[in-house]
């Protein structure tokens, strides 16, 4: 029996997650966690085979709980299960420890598939990140990439000297959002050597 938790904020999307994986009779989802704190308080990770873990949540970020999750148990598998899909969120989520990346919306089947390789020691990537993964090494060189509206945006609010909250009142998302979007635009420019510099915030 595989013993998973679920860490995610959305109410439906662990909903979903539980109804679906439950119809598996070798996993057992043992807990939820919709924040960083609940989950700290949880006394029963050594216990646990595999997480689901998304990025973003309430008190902290999925990339500060990977490095958590494998030193109190260094034999948890991670899943990264998130609606970020670009290379630089995918990278930096392995690089803090994941075992495996799967971008929401996903099948329930798929998201089974993950845990029983990652459990057999191998790396799982959705169609999706696989993608994204295989087209930046494809070449073994850096391609040429385009920044979305919505970084040109963000570009154009931190070139304005804009304060943090009114940068996050204009994309429409929380502080604590806006300033992960910043960072992860920081490593896209850094990755890909694009010639944007961007003030201190």
């Amino acid at each position: 029996m595989r013993k998973v938790i679920i860490i995610e904020d959305h109410p439906i999307v662990v909903f979903n997650l539980k109804i679906g994986l439950q119809q598996y009779d070798d996993i057992h989802i043992v807990d939820n966690f919709s924040t960083g704190k609940s989950l700290f308080e949880f006394t029963g990770l050594k216990d646990i085979d595999v997480a689901l873990l998304d990025i973003n949540l309430p008190d902290t970020s999925g990339f500060e709980i990977c490095p958590y999750l494998k030193k109190v148990n260094p034999h948890i598998k991670i899943i990264g299960y998130s609606s970020f899909e670009d290379y630089e969120y995918i990278n930096r989520f392995m690089k803090a420890g994941a075992d495996g990346y799967i971008v929401k919306g996903a099948k329930i089947p798929t998201i089974y598939e993950a845990i029983t390789k990652v459990m057999n020691g191998e790396f799982f990537f959705c169609e999706i990140s696989s993608e994204k993964l295989e087209n930046i090494h494809k070449d073994n060189s850096i391609p040429t990439v385009k920044l979305t509206k919505r970084e040109t945006q963000l570009i154009e609010l931190l070139k304005a000297n804009n304060s943090l909250d009114q940068i996050s009142k204009a994309i429409g998302e929380d502080l604590k959002t806006t300033i992960l979007i910043i960072d992860m635009l920081k490593e896209k420019i850094n990755f890909y050597q694009l010639p944007v510099l961007l003030p201190e915030y």
